[in-house]
């Protein structure tokens, strides 16, 4: 008898407020952790320009090409359009992550909080 193989991971199709008020879209197998790499200015060459803020909401996917499919899509939409491509459910707003701190200070505490560091 062959043995199963569990299912793999699903991806997911995220979309982060940065401070700047612009939206930024990614995929990743672990949003928290993507999102705090972003925060740390060690995600894409957009987020160290523009820091985020927060996730707004997020998608889970079964593959891999899905989510870079939904990703293309969600980025051929409007900005007011946007956060209406998630269902209520995948709008985390405030949910999952609060917004990071108003000050750079504030901002180093909170990365270093979800980050598992000390402050």
């Amino acid at each position: 008898m062959k043995a199963q193989t569990p299912p793999a991971p699903p991806y997911h199709l995220y979309l982060l407020e940065c401070e700047d008020g612009t939206l930024y879209t990614g995929v990743a197998l672990d949003v928290e952790q993507r999102f705090i790499q972003h925060a740390l200015g060690l995600g894409a060459a957009y987020t160290r320009a523009h820091p985020p803020r927060r996730v707004l909401a997020c998608r889970p996917y079964a593959s891999k090409g899905d989510a870079l499919r939904a990703e293309y899509a969600l980025k051929q939409v409007r900005r007011g359009m946007k956060l209406n491509f998630f269902s209520a459910k995948e709008r985390l707003a405030d949910a999952a992550l609060p917004p990071l701190g108003s000050t750079r200070s504030e901002r180093r505490a909170d990365i270093a909080h979800y980050a598992g560091l000390p402050a």
